[in-house]
């Protein structure tokens, strides 16, 4: 069965947990503190254009912001605790706040979005009790509003929080909604859970009177009611609200608090602060596939349905690539282009990046980060290039010189390198805006095939066979036809019929590749059996492997349940057993792949049950890596001469035609081994013992990783080998010369045609990633432009075919010459 997924529940407060174990009080070094010291005489001099009264409000227009005339479209940043340093850090902490506000400036961040609330510590709570305010802490969030305008950067208030980051010594304190939980037990001796706060009366009833309170204060400094100034962009409602198990309760109170806050602010945007999952109560099961797990689809979220509202203005996401445990930037690139397709054809509204980052640890170097902002930021550039519905980016968190505190994704005045790429993306940004080259991108595609680990980002994936997703038998056309748990493949040398190990039917099937017709080949569909005769009486139990000659006369097939090796001759249409299950080193045990050279003379089996690999040339065996006996206990990952080396339940196999070499996927080793069919020698081409999803060059500098591989299949050439990596649901290729990994197609457990990629086009198709479900077999067939890869999507009970186009440097050629 597929390893167990991440335990989404564990994610849910590590980052605000890192947030809780920072430093409670603002530390600086004296270093620090003079070098903000020193920027103070600038802060005093700032010349630049400012925020005022007078000045329009930033409003919707279709799917963009509009600042007056002129298209708006931001490059941000988050420093929810500005306002706490501003009211508990003493002077101190002004300087810092003016400081960051400077520097966001000069790298043209024109958007800061912080909280309009605090309180990690009783001290600085910026709400006391239901109706009882700070006035400290007030007055310093009116003079962040107030630095922020005369440095020509508008704010995103958070109007609330979901969690409770509160560190006090004093346990009854609390903040998030979970003050408000805490007020009603303390008034009524009611203990509410955390999902009641979204439809208790009296907390809607303390959250309305602090949205009221808020909206109309009048800021101490300027002299603005906060829903009459300009310098505030928009709110969120709520910072990443959830209510597990009752998405409806959540969404009518997005829709009420919406409509309220709506009622007493006419200028302000609104959204809604949240993630963007999708709710298993809304949304349809292609939906729940985008999730980054299980876990989320059950926390009350649905992005389409939250910010459908006609008082929720844009759309807005959030991207935690290690809290989700999808550390890759593939999983964060198909996460932003799925929410911009919503955004773009679903809601028709603008859509912002509005929390992102990664993680760093002390003493990392910042490459792995910087490539995280940088994919965000291209997607964001690349869409606004095509004209669509990105609005802006807000990257987290944002920390002053000196400041001890941070989370794990904290970013640093003094992150010099990560600031480069920021200041180059906001120029970047500035100019996609005014671009008028409608066939501008934000990467060439070389850049982008790199930057994903993709062979190539251009071709398609369709279904031949088994469109249903059904397990079942039937003949027939791609919708009509049904399979059961498709296994291994064999393609004749001139790509026209595809063999088929059709293993939960005991059948061999054929499929034209040109027509999409599958027909039975030999096997009586749903009945297990050993018996040998003409194609329609034979029986097979479970067969799991198949191989053929180029001409594709007649077939081998490894009858995986009855543990042998079958002949089926295609020209007279008789079943023969070719190897019985006893050999002179003891039972065949669950043979799960065969391979041969191009005319079936030399043949190898992967005896998987006893960990070895044999050779079965004209029905005799012979050893050629593994145990002589009980491979079931002498199992291992150990590389060299075949007598010592060892694996670990291998499966399929691929052989060069000139049958000199073979490459296994070794399933327990999670590795692709290499067997020298002439000295016996065996080596690992990829993969190190661990499982993973990694390709080649990554950010991580890991070693490319599978999980549970099982199909392979070489080009003529011999050059590529190409992986059904079963529970990453993707296919791999491997360069057999220099052991490069890239991924060819799928990215998440599903089932749907489309593209290798995401691609962010005025084509709306391009959006469309295919997926598979745990692939099991595969094939290739190649003219050197083109690759055909056809693949047996177990899982879906279907046959996929995906068409690479090929650059130059990657041409397949037709033979070794």
């Amino acid at each position: 069965s597929e390893p167990a997924s991440f335990e989404g529940d564990k994610w849910r407060t590590l980052r605000f947990a890192k947030m809780r174990r920072g430093r409670t009080k603002f530390e600086m070094t004296k270093t620090a503190m003079l070098s903000l010291l020193l920027v103070t005489a600038s802060l005093l001099f700032a010349t630049k254009a400012e925020i005022t009264a007078k000045d329009p409000f930033v409003k919707v227009d279709g799917i963009k912001f509009k600042l007056g005339n002129d298209q708006f479209v931001f490059q941000g940043f988050n420093s929810y605790q500005l306002p706490e340093g501003a009211g508990d850090w003493g002077p101190v902490g002004r300087l810092m706040v003016r400081d960051i506000l400077k520097q966001a400036q000069e790298n043209g961040l024109t958007v800061l979005r912080t909280f309009a609330f605090a309180g990690r510590l009783k001290q600085n709570a910026l709400m006391t009790g239901p109706g009882e305010y700070n006035e400290k802490m007030l007055e310093a969030l009116d003079f962040v509003l107030d630095e922020a305008s005369k440095r020509d950067i508008r704010v995103v208030l958070v109007l609330e929080s979901y969690w409770n980051t509160a560190v006090d010594k004093d346990k009854t304190h609390a903040n998030g909604i979970h003050k408000y939980l805490q007020w009603i037990k303390e008034s009524k001796n009611v203990t509410l859970e955390v999902n009641d706060f979204y439809s208790d009366k009296d907390c809607k009833r303390m959250y309305k009177d602090h949205v009221k309170f808020m909206l109309n204060r009048k800021n101490s400094i300027n002299g603005r009611v906060y829903k009459d100034d300009p310098a505030i962009l928009s709110y969120n409602i709520m910072n990443e609200p959830r209510c597990e198990e009752c998405g409806k309760v959540l969404q009518g109170w997005i829709d009420e608090m919406a409509a309220y806050v709506r009622s007493i602010d006419k200028n302000h945007m609104i959204t809604v602060g949240e993630d963007g999952f999708y709710s298993n109560e809304f949304s349809s099961d292609r939906y729940m596939k985008m999730n980054p797990g299980d876990w989320a689809d059950s926390q009350g979220q649905d992005f389409i349905a939250n910010h459908k509202g006609k008082d929720i203005s844009y759309a807005a996401i959030h991207i935690w690539p290690d809290d989700w445990n999808h550390r890759e930037v593939r999983f964060q690139h198909d996460w932003i282009l799925q929410h911009i397709f919503d955004a773009e054809n679903k809601l028709k509204k603008p859509f912002v990046i509005e929390e992102f980052g990664k993680t760093r640890e002390p003493g990392e170097d910042f490459d792995r980060r910087n490539r995280f902002l940088e994919t965000a930021f291209m997607d964001a550039e690349n869409n606004v290039l095509k004209g669509g519905a990105v609005a802006g980016t807000s990257w987290w968190n944002w920390y002053g010189r000196g400041d001890g505190r941070g989370d794990g994704y904290a970013i640093f005045s003094e992150d010099h390198s990560t600031f480069e790429v920021i200041n180059k993306f906001s120029e970047r940004l500035k100019n996609a805006v005014r671009s008028k080259d409608k066939n501008a991108v934000a990467f060439s595609t070389k850049e982008f095939n790199d930057l994903y680990g993709m062979l190539s980002s251009d071709g398609t994936v369709e279904t031949l066979a088994g469109k249903s997703g059904e397990p079942g038998h039937s003949d027939g056309k791609a919708k009509s036809s049904k399979l059961n748990e498709p296994h291994g493949l064999a393609l004749t040398a001139d790509g026209k019929r595809l063999f088929i190990a059709d293993k939960e039917n005991h059948c061999v099937r054929v499929l034209d590749t040109a027509t999409g017709e599958l027909t039975t080949v030999a096997g009586k569909p749903g009945e297990s059996g050993l018996i040998d005769g003409s194609v329609e009486e034979a029986l097979f139990n479970g067969p799991t492997a198949v191989a053929a000659p180029e001409s594709g006369s007649f077939l081998l097939v490894a009858d995986a349940g009855n543990n042998v090796v079958r002949r089926v001759d295609l020209e007279s249409g008789q079943v023969a057993t070719f190897l019985e299950k006893e050999t002179p080193f003891g039972w065949v045990g669950n043979p799960q792949g065969i391979a041969c050279d191009k005319t079936c003379e030399k043949v190898m089996l992967v005896d998987s049950g006893n960990s070895r690999v044999l050779d079965i040339s004209q029905g005799k065996v012979k050893i050629i890596a593994g145990p002589e006996d009980k491979g079931w206990e002498k199992k291992g990952f150990q590389n060299g001469p075949g007598a010592n080396a060892t694996f670990s339940f291998p499966l399929n196999a691929a052989m060069t035609s000139d049958g000199k070499a073979a490459y296994i996927a070794s399933n327990d080793n999670t590795a692709i081994r290499k067997v020298d069919l002439v000295t016996g020698e065996v080596s690992t081409l990829a993969g190190d013992g661990k499982d993973g999803t990694r390709d080649s060059d990554n950010i991580f500098k890991e070693p490319a990783r599978f999980r549970w591989p099982m199909g392979v299949a070489l080009t003529p050439d011999g050059k590529y080998l190409f992986v059904a990596d079963q529970y990453n649901h993707r296919i791999r290729v491997v360069d057999t010369e220099t052991s490069e990994v890239k991924t060819v197609a799928g990215w998440v457990q599903g089932f749907q045609d489309g593209n290798l990629i995401a691609k962010d086009t005025k084509d709306v198709q391009s959006f469309v990633a295919a997926m598979f479900n745990t692939p099991r077999g595969v094939a290739v067939h190649s003219d050197g432009d083109v690759a055909d890869i056809f693949v047996a999507d177990s899982g879906n009970h279907a046959i996929r075919k995906i068409s690479v186009q090929l650059a130059d440097e990657i041409k397949i050629r037709s033979n070794g010459k």
